[in-house]
């Protein structure tokens, strides 16, 4: 069972004093200041939080890096730049969204294009609109063909609101290691170390695939390869490059809601997020978007995964095969920059919650402080956020719960979220582990501080 299907967590809203589980680990940040405290114990153990790294303000890559994989401007303000090609986005546009009251410094229900997450693998394709064709091919098609922009566009429109969560997001909250360590089976550095920002929300608009198809001829189609015109170094490869790619079964691509987009939140795709055409799977994760799209084939049988699709798949001890996930898992966040130390007194809490199988149906959220090394105190059990926006299929919502007067201290906060399908976030310890930290949702905890304002240097 992955991590997104796992909807069994406990319920627990002790009030009393409740000590770490001897396998988690406080962040670094964490660390250093209880450190300088006198409080750090060798034998601290076991969460990754937020605030685990704090990222280089740089916005390029190093010296031993090639060019830069991004297009747009990155600025710190905005983003947290994790490697090259990996920009996250930042919580609040001046990350002080959590607990102010000034509805300016929050984003509404969509992000600005400009400020979503960005990965590319690759560098943005130069494409010409004029020139550009998406290429129609495979034996499931009578008539294959291609399409210019302009037909593309003149086809029927369809407009959703659609939540787009990395299926690698929150992948930096997973151990290193599996629970019980098995030969070469741990968690690479090398894979991109996402906290929550791997995720956005945006008005998509395009045609759907179904249409397309069918314009094509399309009968008979078993699975559906969707080719992208990017080109990943790829060694292994005939010629050294390969195009990012995803197959999924044809009953997928037919549905309603699977589009080929060319607008997000009303303007034509940036560079960054696939222009001129991508494809949405609405609740699957943003790794099946495939960007840049130059060619679709439709097959009567099986397509062979190529490229970086082929590791997108759930191993590691509790999966006796590979498991190849598609449907983004129930997730939630506090809208609140880790890095920011906060004011006593009255505050709210301000965050997201968002499902690929359906609508928020409820936030809870929990506030601990920590009293010594290892051991927490419950500020507020477990209680419901108020939902600040209408709950809709498949995309977030917005929630707040008040926090009064807050005392100088280091706390951690928790949310949890339930979908309409009756899936619930489950605890850290209960995520179902896997070698390439995919799927992560645990109510994962976000830790920040409370200091007067007369301690502050």
């Amino acid at each position: 069972m992955s991590a997104s299907d796992r909807s069994d967590c406990n319920e627990f809203s002790d009030d009393g004093a409740r000590k770490l589980p001897p396998t988690a680990r406080y962040s670094r940040r964490g660390f250093l200041e209880l450190s300088a405290a006198g409080a750090a114990t060798a034998g601290m153990g076991a969460y990754v939080t937020l605030g685990a790294s704090r990222p280089s303000d740089a916005a390029t890559p190093s010296s031993a890096e090639k060019e830069e994989l991004v297009d747009q401007a990155t600025p710190a303000r905005y983003f947290v730049r994790r490697e090259n090609g990996s920009y996250e986005m930042k919580w609040g546009p001046v990350g002080a969204a959590a607990v102010s009251d000034d509805p300016s410094l929050r984003y509404g229900d969509t992000i600005p294009n400009d400020r979503s997450y960005i990965h590319n693998r690759a560098k943005p394709p130069a494409i010409d609109v004029k020139t550009w064709r998406l290429r129609l091919t495979g034996d499931a098609l009578t008539r294959p063909r291609s399409f210019t922009y302009a037909e593309l566009s003149a086809m029927p429109q369809v407009t959703l609101r659609r939540t787009l969560d990395c299926g690698a997001n929150c992948a930096s909250f997973f151990p290193k290691l599996p629970p019980s360590v098995a030969d070469h089976q741990w968690l690479p550095e090398g894979f991109t170390q996402w906290h929550f920002g791997a995720v956005t929300a945006a008005e998509w608009t395009g045609v759907r695939v179904k249409d397309v198809l069918a314009a094509a001829g399309a009968h008979g189609a078993v699975e559906v390869k969707f080719i992208g015109l990017d080109e990943i170094s790829s060694p292994g490869d005939p010629g050294g490059t390969v195009h990012y790619s995803q197959v999924v079964r044809a009953e997928e691509a037919l549905k309603d809601d699977t589009l080929l987009v060319y607008r997000m939140n009303g303007t034509a795709l940036s560079a960054d997020h696939g222009y001129p055409v991508r494809v949405l799977f609405s609740g699957w994760g943003g790794n099946h978007m495939v960007k840049w799209l130059g060619e679709i084939q439709a097959s009567k049988r099986s397509i062979p995964i190529t490229g970086p699709a082929k590791n997108q798949v759930l191993v590691g001890p509790d999966y006796p095969t590979p498991v190849r996930p598609t449907v983004a898992p129930v997730r939630s966040a506090v809208e609140h920059d880790p890095e920011r130390t906060l004011m006593p007194g009255n505050h709210t809490l301000y965050g997201r919650a968002w499902s690929g199988t359906g609508s928020i149906d409820r936030v809870d959220v929990t506030v601990e402080q920590l009293l010594r090394p290892q051991t927490w105190t419950t500020v507020i059990p477990w209680r419901e956020a108020k939902l600040l926006s209408t709950p809709e299929p498949l995309m977030w919502v917005r929630f707040a719960l008040p926090w009064q007067n807050v005392r100088p201290g280091y706390y951690r906060i928790m949310t949890r979220a339930k979908d309409t399908a009756g899936n619930i976030q489950p605890r850290p310890e209960d995520v179902v582990w896997n070698q390439h930290g995919l799927g992560y949702n645990g109510h994962h905890p976000l830790e920040l501080i409370v200091l007067p304002t007369g301690d502050m240097p």
